[in-house]
């Protein structure tokens, strides 16, 4: 039997410099010492602070700065068994980790009383379905005072994962609906002032960063080029909130439209509902420079959720349907209670063959690949 230990170090620097995922990574540093001792993790190098706003011109003192943090979206399975269980980790100190509502920030508490308080995924078959990053401020001042820079989507690109000399660039959302950048080499935040319509969402496709405004207008930043942006395709107009997904390589444009009703419940207080009615997708044409309407998915299924959107195969998943989208309907009740991190009654699945949206049912097959843990989960504590 090979001793694998003993490969060159220089092979197993050139494979670990060839794992894109996180869990590739751990999986790698599990084999031996040696292997352990080439990959680092995590991999990318964060600084412990960014600055909130190093060129304020308010007057206002800029000691204000973010911490960055990443989410990793998982599929954790039995190989050779089609029950799986969709899971959102962060990771809160080396080695631990909180589980969240995979389409949320929110955090599942209380866990089940049998829930492992360790989890070896060595004999577990993980895909990682999508990651997201997270900016939380951090400041000795009154929490009020939040700066300019305001985070809804964030993406992070590095062109070093394994440099010494970390390299990296963020795109996010400014509290104005501008996209605002920071670069790690100039250490600033740039705003780019193209605006025409707020921005929706932003996404790293194919080693570009892309936009999509709340008009359907979407753009490519030219990131080398004096940050400008620039029209990848006619606008898509018609909805009312616009999303980003990759999907099987291809880049989509998810238009969700949405009507406002009154909620008619007289015990609350006056507020707002807004209703989902339907969902358009479209995606890129990178020759064309068009977006071509999508009227079958096939096996694939969207996920929108508040801070990543992310896209995965309907035979990968435990009894959820392909050819459809599954995404968070927020009711002014269920922001009056207190979250638990996980309410089923919240997600809606949107069929795009007949354009019927239905409630994800607790007793469905799918509804369990989202929460509770699988049996097998819960018999690694035992």
């Amino acid at each position: 039997m090979a001793d694998w230990s003993q490969l060159p170090k220089d092979l197993l620097d050139q494979i670990a410099r060839r794992l894109n995922y996180d869990t590739d990574i751990l999986r790698f540093r599990s084999i031996c010492s040696s292997w352990r001792s080439i990959a680092s993790y995590p991999p990318h190098r964060f600084p412990n602070r960014i600055l909130l706003n190093p060129k304020s011109t308010s007057g206002q003192p800029d000691s204000g700065c973010f911490c960055l943090s990443k989410h990793l979206i998982l599929r954790l399975g039995l190989p050779g068994s089609t029950q799986g269980w969709l899971v959102k980790l962060e990771q809160s100190v080396p080695e631990k980790f909180l589980i969240l509502n995979p389409l949320s920030d929110s955090r599942i508490r209380p866990l089940p009383q049998l829930f492992p308080n360790f989890l070896d995924l060595m004999g577990v078959q993980v895909t990682e379905l999508g990651q997201e990053f997270v900016l939380r401020y951090t400041d000795n001042r009154p929490f009020s005072y939040t700066g300019d820079v305001y985070k809804e989507k964030v993406i992070f690109s590095s062109n070093s994962v394994w440099s010494d000399e970390p390299d990296f660039v963020i795109m996010t959302i400014h509290v104005s609906g501008k996209l605002a950048l920071f670069s790690f080499r100039d250490n600033v935040w740039t705003v780019i002032d193209d605006l025409l319509s707020p921005y929706d969402d932003v996404i790293h496709h194919k080693g570009q960063f892309y936009a999509v405004d709340s008009a359907g207008r979407a753009v490519v930043i030219e990131v080398s080029n004096s940050l400008m942006t620039r029209d990848v395709a006619p606008s898509v107009f018609g909805g009312d909130k616009k999303y980003l997904v990759e999907s099987d390589g291809e880049l989509l444009l998810v238009d969700r439209h949405i009507i406002a009703d009154d909620e008619s419940d007289s015990q609350s207080e006056n507020c707002v509902m807004n209703y989902t009615v339907k969902f358009d997708v479209f995606k890129l044409d990178h020759v064309g420079e068009v977006w071509v309407e999508v009227r079958n998915l096939g096996d694939r299924v969207l996920f929108l959720g508040d801070n990543c959107s992310f896209s995965a195969f309907a035979s990968d998943l435990s009894g959820c349907r392909g050819n459809c989208i599954y995404f968070l309907e927020k009711s002014c009740k269920s922001s009056r209670e207190e979250d638990d991190g996980f309410n089923l009654s919240g997600i809606r699945v949107f069929d795009l063959m007949n354009g019927d949206i239905e409630l994800l049912s607790p007793d469905s097959v799918c509804s369990q690949f989202f929460w509770h843990p699988p049996a097998w989960i819960m018999a690694m504590g035992s």
